[in-house]
């Protein structure tokens, strides 16, 4: 359900994004576009301000006299792109008449020159209404016969409030060359391939970068003031589509891994909420095991107890078994709470040990003489392979105590009719073992690294199940263990018992 709740919103939330993606790349693609186009629309306007700067020039030197201007001459010779320029007296009903001719311009240029106003005699007439608004309209096109020249046609209004027709006869090349190559120059720099190319022929006018090719597929717009001619424009390095293909993979890349840190956060969440389910149950097991423990032992006790204070057991041996039976479970009492206050310490690592050097055959023998009882009512049988030349252990001798009593009481615990114990010592390298060896149930071989976890008790077998404990005990030889620098080993085959190897430094190591 946890895996539910977090991978279906994921998977939501990736397709979503992934259309999201994909709208945004193409709104990406269109906004790239347009910025492209909107530096082809700043040449644009400076070419439009260029040849409006003429036109308005012209318009201010042109006098109402026959025999030219001087000043007027002056500029179009100062402007090597312009060759010529021919201005004609304008009217609705006569249209174009009395020209003046200014400039290089031959009588085949002028010719055709008047041939194309006269056939444009409408936006002619509509220039004048855009001059009468304050507006310098200019109009352009190319001549037939001379393919290298544009003319540019504009109105303009004497002193007198003639109305006269201008026209400049320009170099197209020299144009493109000499006033559109120096912005293209400045305005593409080191980022973007920028070419002139003639829709008549597809020849390359002019290029800022001469090894870039240009097709119809790049982004490009008509020159305005030179219909006849466009402007390409290319990223250089890579291209607007590459662009847009290395930012989806980065989108991509992070939706990715986005997904996967989710996935692996739900794998994580999964995992903690089935180890606290697991850790709450293992709990609610141990509060249940303890419960069972602490009763019999106290309920033996009390029912022995209320039989002595009634008077109720008569003779000597019944007495003294009374006594044996309430001091054995007090003990046993004794032992259950004193391994859940270690278990608390060791938790909060507020357990302090003693060390000292000591003789780990001499705490084995006290341990196995508190056992007589077990032995005798039990039959319990205990084998000692004592090694006499060990030397001595460095230690906390009450803790290694402890530990030797919880390998023991399992090993009786776990032993179905036939409960022998086997303990023996021996030194190999820095290191002093000692083991206890059982003929018990066995462990698993996929239990065996489980079973000094906190809470676990091995359940298989109908042994194990009835066995009541804790499940504290193995955890406890552990830390007491690591707490000595020592290892703890378990060698078990299922119905042919167990090995427990205890490993504790040699006292000179300190």
């Amino acid at each position: 359900m946890v895996l539910l709740l977090i991978v279906v919103p994921s998977a939501l939330l990736t397709v979503f994004q992934l259309s999201s993606i994909n709208q945004q790349e193409d709104a990406f693609e269109t906004i790239y576009e347009r910025q492209l186009k909107s530096v082809i629309l700043s040449l644009n306007m400076y070419a439009d301000d260029v040849v409006g700067q003429w036109a308005s020039k012209v318009a201010y030197l042109w006098q109402d006299t026959k025999d030219g201007n001087a000043e007027l001459v002056d500029f179009i010779e100062g402007n090597s792109q312009i060759q010529g320029a021919v201005l004609y007296a304008f009217s609705e009903k006569a249209g174009l008449s009395n020209p003046v001719v200014l400039g290089n311009v031959t009588s085949d240029i002028a010719a055709q020159v008047l041939d194309s106003c006269s056939a444009s005699q409408n936006s002619i007439s509509r220039l004048f209404t855009y001059l009468q608004s304050n507006y310098q309209k200019v109009i352009s096109f190319s001549l037939a016969k001379e393919p290298e020249s544009s003319v540019f046609v504009f109105a303009i209004l004497n002193s007198q409030g003639d109305r006269w027709v201008g026209t400049l006869i320009v170099n197209t090349e020299k144009f493109l060359i000499d006033i559109l190559a120096p912005r293209i120059q400045s305005t593409a720099q080191q980022d973007m391939a920028m070419a002139v190319k003639s829709s008549r022929n597809g020849s390359v006018l002019y290029a800022n970068n001469k090894s870039t090719e240009f097709n119809d597929n790049d982004i490009h717009e008509k020159l305005w003031q030179l219909p006849n001619y466009s402007i390409y424009l290319k990223p250089l390095g890579n291209t607007t589509e590459a662009l847009i293909k290395k930012r989806s993979r980065n989108n991509l890349s992070l939706l990715v891994a986005v997904d996967v840190l989710l996935l692996l956060g739900a794998i994580l969440i999964y995992r903690n909420v089935r180890k606290q389910l697991h850790l709450a149950k293992i709990k609610a097991d141990f509060v249940s095991n303890v419960s069972h423990e602490i009763r019999t032992p106290l309920a033996l006790i009390s029912m022995y107890a209320e039989s002595l204070q009634l008077n109720r057991v008569r003779g000597e041996d019944k007495l003294q078994r009374c006594y044996l039976i309430i001091y054995r479970e007090a003990k046993r009492l004794s032992g259950i709470v004193n391994n859940i206050l270690n278990f608390s310490k060791m938790e909060s690592g507020k357990r302090k040990f003693t060390f000292d050097a000591f003789d780990l055959n001499e705490i084995i023998r006290n341990v196995v003489a508190r056992y007589q009882y077990e032995m005798q009512t039990n039959q319990v049988e205990f084998v000692l392979h004592i090694d006499k030349k060990i030397p001595q252990v460095w230690g906390d001798k009450e803790a290694i105590d402890e530990a030797l009593v919880n390998l023991i009481d399992n090993a009786i615990k776990y032993s179905k009719d036939q409960k022998y114990v086997e303990i023996g010592t021996g030194a190999e390298g820095d290191k002093i073992w000692v083991e206890v060896k059982d003929h018990g149930i066995g462990i698993q071989r996929n239990e065996q690294n489980l079973i000094f976890d906190q809470f676990y008790r091995v359940t298989e077998g109908n042994l194990a199940q009835d066995t009541k404990g804790s499940g504290l005990g193995l955890n406890i030889v552990k830390n007491i263990t690591n707490a000595h620098r020592g290892s703890i080993t378990v060698q078990s085959e299922p119905g042919k018992g167990s090995v427990f190897r205890l490993c504790l430094p040699r006292a000179k190591e300190y």
